[in-house]
């Protein structure tokens, strides 16, 4: 498995330099134009709630890593804020009701869970990892 390591600053504008990657890896990874839009994004949601989250106003920095399998691309985003509580896949908040009520923000989680193939959250008073996997096409689809 081939892994690359960044470890960017609690700042927005690191954000795309992880976007970018996953973007390039993705088109390594053989994955479709639809499927590298998906990762984009969920790897766009997933750090920015690392930098607003776990960075402890702008002191700890977010570590990506990408690993690449012959069937997956994993990515693991570390921060080292006091954690998140559990999320449940479950609670569908994109709902009128949320967007009636004010509800704008909150939804990157339940978005991140419809756009990778798996996920996977730990998280502790020091910090949280959230691993996401897409899975390499078959020559069958």
């Amino acid at each position: 498995m081939n892994r690359i390591h960044l470890n960017i600053p609690s700042d927005l504008l690191f954000e795309r330099v992880v976007r970018a990657s996953a973007a390039e890896l993705g088109t390594t990874m053989g994955f479709s134009d639809e499927r590298i839009e998906d990762l984009k994004l969920a790897v766009s949601e997933a750090v920015t709630n690392a930098i607003e989250h776990g960075s402890n106003g702008g002191r700890n920095s977010v570590e990506v890593i990408f690993a690449l399998d012959h069937d997956k691309l994993e990515v693991d985003i570390i921060d080292r804020g006091s954690g998140v509580e559990a999320f449940n896949a479950e609670r569908r908040v994109v709902e009128e009701d949320n967007l009636d009520s004010g509800m704008l923000r909150g939804f990157g989680m339940y978005l991140i869970s419809e756009l990778v193939d798996q996920y996977e959250i730990q998280s502790t008073s020091e910090g949280t990892s959230l691993k996401l996997r897409i899975f390499r096409p078959t020559t069958e689809e």
